[in-house]
């Protein structure tokens, strides 16, 4: 009897360990990234006020490997930590109602940890998110959900309201039913960080119009609100905006296009703690610079250390110009700036940033308009830890200087650069211009096999993000993004957002991409469903597009 205890024993201690390396490399790899900052999302997004939806998951059965029964599935839970059964329950309907039925067993559930719940990333987390509002009545600490369904009821902000440690709220894209909103953010008086980006009324509101007033008064509820991610449509003026208490506001990202501009203004101006402000927009809309410059009225402009202003057509700048970039250099203490037009840019005094803004540590600009010169003074000069170059339009082929004139820009970290071309010297040259890159973020029309083939492969495997954006499909191959992937082994957040991903490509990034935790990819790619399903099992997968 003694030696069939130790072999159970060894056969438990065996499979634990199994599964745990399993949930530890997979799930918290793929859930990993919700707990950071949205900082490193933001790469890849430019209008990051829109969701990248994620497709929600196909049920899949248990591989025979993992089939045992429930009384070994029990002894498993028990070593280990709740928001890793969570995860684990999120994978098929069988583990989840194990899951259930473990739960069921316990008096007490410790959710001290962090839990990434969703309401609707799959059926199963949209089961058990029931579950737990029904039978855990204890839950206090559960600080995060964000929306990826496209429909959010009454009967959800009921039971949202139960989690009054909540935080963050993300429900971007979703359409949503003002009745009982205002009763939920009653209850959420530690709610801090809220995204209503895109929404949109549900059901008779539309046709009511009663949806805004419902949002008015639902905000007017909310007390210590720090970020705010905001736009508007048809059923969405802003007016809703007006009794929003501003008193700790410090992040705003607001798409002004579609709002009633005079109310958002006063708005604005009512946030007198304001630290970064995000004018957002797409790419074929524009903006009056009479416009902009209340937008940036702010009660106490030292406090602002980011700005965007993402508007590529500023309207009526031959006379408002100098009037909107004397506005800009009043936030003396900007770390970060970003401005997308490419005229504004021309106006303002590039080779001066440093002395204007002398904190700055990021910088995003339109340069098709600037002397190929205050380019390379921006690479080689700023001390920038972050910088970002737009090239909108010809192909500039200016980057091939530094390497004639060996140039090391050790400040830079981050590097993000559209349009520029790089002649295969400067692909493997690049690990001596840049040797502290960890960011890499490359698009434009002139990348081809020969220059993506000839990158270096030391300065591929130092870097922790890359984003591969648009190419021309002619010229650049498959097998050539493959081998960016092959050598990036070392990559955390990955992103290649119009070309299309291959079963090539994924399989490379599952094995060779051990630290990858965050995958974003076309929604016109080229994957097999059993690649698919493989790639979200390993990674949090995010679609743009």
């Amino acid at each position: 009897m003694m030696v069939v205890y130790l072999l159970m024993l060894l056969f438990f201690n065996q499979l634990n360990i199994f599964f745990i390396s399993k949930i530890s490399s997979a799930y918290a790899r793929r859930f990993q990234p919700l707990k950071s900052s949205g900082s490193n999302r933001a790469v890849f997004n430019a209008n990051h006020y829109k969701m990248l939806e994620t497709e929600e998951m196909d049920p899949v059965e248990l591989d025979d490997a993992y089939k045992c029964n429930w009384g070994i599935w029990f002894s498993i839970f028990r070593l280990l930590k709740t928001e890793d059964i969570m995860r684990l329950a999120y994978t098929s309907r069988e583990m989840n109602a194990m899951a259930q039925s473990y739960f069921k067993t316990l008096k007490t559930i410790d959710f001290s940890e962090f839990i990434p719940l969703q309401l609707k990333f799959s059926s199963e987390s949209r089961d058990m998110f029931c579950w737990i509002i029904e039978n855990c009545v204890e839950i206090t600490e559960l600080k995060t959900i964000i929306s990826a369904s496209h429909l959010v009821t009454p009967l959800d902000f009921r039971a949202i309201s139960r989690f009054r440690h909540l935080t963050f709220l993300d429900f971007s894209g979703c359409f949503i039913s003002s009745e009982g909103l205002s009763d939920v953010f009653s209850q959420l008086s530690n709610l801090k960080h809220l995204n209503m980006s895109h929404i949109h009324p549900f059901g008779g509101e539309a046709a009511t119009g009663q949806f805004e007033e419902g949002l008015k008064s639902a905000l007017e509820k909310l007390r210590n609100l720090e970020s705010f991610v905001f736009s508007g449509n048809s059923r969405v003026s802003g007016m809703c905006l007006a009794g929003l208490d501003c008193t700790a506001m410090k992040k705003l990202s607001i798409s002004l296009s579609k709002l009633n501009l005079r109310v958002v203004e006063g708005f604005i101006s009512r946030c007198e703690q304001l630290c970064e402000l995000n004018l957002l927009s797409t790419d074929d809309e524009s903006m009056s610079a009479t416009s902009l410059i209340p937008m940036l009225q702010l009660t106490n402009p030292a406090f602002l250390t980011r700005l965007s202003i993402r508007y590529r057509s500023i309207r009526y700048l031959n006379t408002s110009a100098s009037e909107l970039w004397a506005t800009i250099r009043r936030f003396v203490n900007l770390n970060s700036l970003e401005i997308l037009c490419s005229y504004f840019v021309r106006i303002m005094v590039v080779d001066q940033i440093k002395l204007n803004f002398p904190n700055l540590q990021r910088l995003k600009l339109e340069t098709s308009a600037i002397d190929s010169l205050l380019v390379l003074f921006l690479i080689k000069e700023s001390n920038l830890e972050d910088l970002c170059l737009v090239n909108g339009q010809q192909c500039r082929h200016i980057l091939n200087d530094l390497v004639l004139n060996s140039a090391v820009c050790t400040s830079i970290r981050r590097l993000e650069l559209h349009n520029f071309f790089w002649h295969p010297t400067m692909s493997r040259c690049v690990n001596c211009t840049f040797p502290n890159l960890e960011m890499l973020s490359i698009s434009g029309r002139r990348w081809s096999n020969e220059c993506l083939m000839s990158m270096n492969i030391e300065f591929l495997s130092k870097l922790k993000t890359l984003h591969v954006g648009a190419m021309d499909r002619e010229i650049v191959s498959n097998t050539a993004i493959n081998r960016l992937f092959f050598y990036c082994q070392n990559v955390e957040h990955l992103a290649l957002t119009v070309l299309p991903m291959t079963d090539m490509m994924a399989r490379t990034l599952m094995e060779r991409c051990t630290k990858l935790k965050e995958v974003i990819i076309c929604h016109e790619n080229q994957l097999s469903p059993t690649i698919l399903t493989a790639l979200h099992r390993k990674f949090l997968v995010k679609y743009c597009g």
